[in-house]
C-alpha cells in the first residue's frame, strides 16, 4: 500500500525520468481540455438540444474522475514536506489554494441544472483554473512576475507616456471637434473614449473626426499609439528573456556542481 501511495505521489508531483510530464498529469490535462470544450459548446442552443443529455453524462464522468484525482491528492498530501505528516498534512492541504480550486472545479458537475438555469453550466469553465497545477504554467507565471518586477520602472514610464498621450489627444480633439460634433465629441471624457479606441487600434467608428484639424490629430494619435503598444511589449519581452537567461544559468551551475 505504501509503495502504491509513493508511486501515485511521484506521478502527481511529476517526478519522472527526464523531467517529462507524468501520465497522471497528461490525463488530467486532456480531461480538463475536454471538459472546457464541452462547457463552451453546450452554450450553443442547437448543440445543447441535440447532445445536451450526452454531454451531461460525460460531465458526470469527468466530475467523478476529478473526485478520484482530488482524493488521490489528499491521500498523498502527507508525503509532501510542505504539508506535514498525518492528518495535519491532509488538513493543511484541504485549506491550500490549489485544493480549493479543485473543489470549485468539481462542484459544477454535480449541480442540478434545469432548462431555465442552463446558464449555470458556464460555471464549469472554472476548471480552467486547474491548469494552474501545470509545472510549465507555474514556470510561465514565474517568468511573467520576474519581468514585471525587474522592469517596473520602465513600465511605469511607459504607462505615463500612454496616459499623457490619451489626455493630450482627447483635449486636442475636444478643441477641434466639440462645436461640430457636440453629441459625440462634446466633452473631454467623450473624446477620451475616442482616444482609447484609437490608441489601442480598435477604432469602433462610433466617433470619428470630420474636420481637417481633427483628422490630423487622429493621424498623429494613431501613429503615436503604435509606440504606446510596442514599448511595454518590448519591455516585457526583455524581462522574459532575462528571466529565462537567469533560469538557464542557474540550471547550468547546478549541473556543473554535480
Amino acid at each position: 500500500m505504501n509503495e502504491l501511495r509513493l508511486r501515485i505521489y511521484k506521478q502527481i508531483i511529476n517526478n519522472t525520468p527526464g523531467g517529462r510530464t507524468s501520465l497522471f498529469n497528461k490525463i488530467c490535462g486532456v480531461t480538463i481540455f475536454i471538459s472546457i470544450v464541452f462547457a463552451v459548446l453546450v452554450t450553443e442552443n442547437s448543440i445543447d438540444y441535440q447532445f445536451g443529455d450526452q454531454i451531461d453524462i460525460l460531465d458526470w464522468v469527468i466530475g467523478a474522475f476529478f473526485c478520484v484525482e482530488y482524493f488521490c491528492r489528499l491521500w498523498v498530501a502527507p508525503l509532501d514536506n510542505k504539508y506535514g505528516k498525518g492528518w495535519k498534512g491532509v488538513l493543511r492541504y484541504l485549506i491550500s489554494p490549489m485544493a480549493i480550486i479543485d473543489v470549485i472545479a468539481i462542484v459544477p458537475s454535480f449541480i442540478g441544472v434545469r432548462a431555465e438555469l442552463k446558464i449555470l453550466r458556464i460555471i464549469r469553465l472554472l476548471r480552467i483554473l486547474k491548469i494552474g497545477r501545470s509545472e510549465k504554467f507555474k514556470q510561465s507565471i514565474y517568468h511573467f512576475n520576474y519581468a514585471l518586477r525587474s522592469k517596473s520602472q520602465e513600465l511605469q514610464i511607459s504607462t505615463l507616456y500612454t496616459v499623457l498621450l490619451l489626455l493630450l489627444s482627447s483635449t486636442c480633439m475636444y478643441l477641434a471637434e466639440s462645436s461640430i460634433q457636440p453629441e459625440l465629441l462634446g466633452s473631454i471624457p467623450r473624446c477620451l473614449w475616442w482616444s482609447i479606441t484609437t490608441v489601442s487600434a480598435v477604432g469602433y467608428g462610433d466617433s470619428i473626426p470630420v474636420t481637417a484639424v481633427g483628422k490630423i490629430i487622429a493621424s498623429i494619435t494613431s501613429l503615436m499609439g503604435i509606440a504606446a503598444i510596442a514599448i511595454p511589449t518590448g519591455i516585457l519581452a526583455s524581462g522574459f528573456s532575462e528571466s529565462i537567461g537567469v533560469q538557464n544559468k542557474n540550471e547550468f551551475s547546478r549541473d556543473t556542481l554535480k
